[in-house]
């Protein structure tokens, strides 16, 4: 995303849905990566999945949510960010930039179960 508008990172960006080119939801923004510069902080990545969040759970909950969800974590770079929105659209697709692997892993276990 370019120009210098000012985002408000907590209410614009975190927690947001990532959506692909392709208009996939491929996630949740956990994190964000910063790069300090002579102007301040500046944005560099995207960080999705629980590799993002679960470090920041206290300690036993971390080490069972780890257990459960695990702790892949993908970043995304800040120059695929097209928009910021109600969600945050990319300019590629999220096989490519190695979003949703937990969502198609999940899908083809959860058809698996009698009944789905």
């Amino acid at each position: 995303m370019s120009g210098d508008r000012r985002l408000d990172l907590l209410r614009e960006v975190l927690d947001h849905e990532v959506v692909d080119s392709e208009g996939i939801g491929c996630g949740m923004v956990d994190d964000l990566e910063f790069r300090v510069t002579e102007q301040g902080l500046v944005v560099t990545a995207l960080l999705v999945g629980p590799g993002a969040w679960v470090p920041r759970l206290p300690a036993l909950f971390a080490v069972m949510a780890g257990k459960v969800f695990g702790r892949q974590r993908v970043r995304v770079p800040w120059h695929h960010v097209v928009k910021v929105g109600e969600v945050i659209r990319l300019d590629a697709t999220a096989p490519s930039l190695g979003l949703g692997v937990l969502d198609r892993k999940a899908g083809r276990w959860l058809a698996r179960l009698p009944g789905s």
